[in-house]
């Protein structure tokens, strides 16, 4: 998505904000919640991250993607969060909320487990795998991209990608076998 006609670094008015808001908001709950396995911190750190933004809009250099600011953004805000005291007296439950709604149809239902098997995998992953297959397989981020957002070295990125594989096929090929 190119999102250069939603910032102007000068000068941005209020209805593009919510532009902004509305473009990314999916991506940044997503990316918080994949990065603290809770809704409700998620609800939290996405708002939090645009607080933030917008309150920082000026700083925007335009060197990056609208999108990639708005992630590291989001990244650090879930960093302090995992930081905080509350969080380390609280045990994550890597869960994922079901909605009570139950498809009758029996493919539909094996096509849902198996979606919530591999996103169960997923959550399994430690937090630089999960994040690392996150931020590209979900938000599409290049090699680049995703080395400039999390502080790395694109070599480092890369394997970290392989091990994340790695990792999710051996729970794939575990739960074949069960």
């Amino acid at each position: 998505m190119d999102d250069s006609y939603l910032v102007n670094a000068i000068q941005i008015e209020l209805p593009d904000m919510d532009d902004i808001v509305r473009s990314y908001w999916k991506d940044i709950w997503n990316y918080a919640f994949f990065l603290t396995k809770k809704y409700d911190a998620a609800d939290d750190i996405a708002q939090e991250t645009f607080i933030s933004a917008f309150r920082s809009i000026d700083h925007f250099r335009g060197q990056c993607t609208l999108k990639t600011w708005l992630l590291k953004i989001c990244q650090n805000r879930a960093m302090n969060y995992r930081r905080s005291a509350f969080f380390r007296k609280i045990v994550p439950v890597p869960l994922v909320r079901k909605t009570g709604q139950q498809v009758s149809a029996e493919t539909d239902y094996f096509a849902g487990l198996k979606l919530e098997n591999a996103l169960q995998y997923l959550l399994s992953l430690p937090l630089k795998y999960r994040e690392i297959l996150l931020l590209e397989i979900r938000h599409e981020l290049s090699m680049e991209e995703i080395s400039n957002l999390l502080g790395i070295p694109q070599g480092t990125v890369k394997s970290r990608l392989h091990r994340a594989r790695q990792l999710m096929q051996k729970k794939v090929e575990e739960d074949a076998t069960l």
